[in-house]
């Protein structure tokens, strides 16, 4: 009577709780793509109305190709080569026509500042003479202008 009584509830079991398909190992991605969805439409709605802008002030290009006016007021005294000295692109014969050029330019001038532009295959001695000159004439200061490309492309490489 055990077993028939184990039988039954075997059947009553089976009749009540009937076996449903097995069960799936496979992720259901239908909820995850919903929520994906609703939040694409919402940031799609929000966007446009969040963007707020910057106001910036950018640099202007410092390598433009119109160069700055020259200035009239500077006092630029070149040594040639071959010795010759010039104020301003003006030819200067003499050391003594030098000072007395340089004196008349800086007695009513406030700004003393002076310079100096020396050719590179000049004589260092002649171009310190010229700046001598121009300490007693009533220059402050002197200035000397180097122009590095010329002298880096005149020079030996090493």
């Amino acid at each position: 009577m055990a077993q028939a009584a184990a039988k039954k509830k075997v059947k009553h079991e089976e009749a009540h709780y009937a076996a449903g398909p097995a069960a799936v190992s496979d992720i259901n991605i239908t909820p995850l793509i919903d929520v994906m969805l609703v939040l694409l439409i919402i940031f799609m709605l929000v966007t446009p109305t969040a963007q707020k802008g910057v106001d910036i002030a950018l640099p202007q290009d410092s390598n433009s190709n119109t160069p700055p006016p020259p200035r009239t007021d500077v006092i630029v005294m070149e040594v040639s080569e071959s010795g010759s000295i010039s104020i301003n692109k003006l030819p200067v014969a003499s050391l003594e026509e030098l000072d007395q050029k340089l004196k008349d330019v800086f007695q009513t001038r406030s700004d003393k500042t002076m310079f100096v532009r020396g050719d590179a295959k000049s004589l260092y001695g002649k171009v310190v003479e010229a700046m001598d000159i121009a300490r007693g004439a009533g220059v402050e200061r002197v200035g000397i202008i180097s122009d590095m490309a010329a002298a880096a492309a005149t020079a030996p490489p090493q």
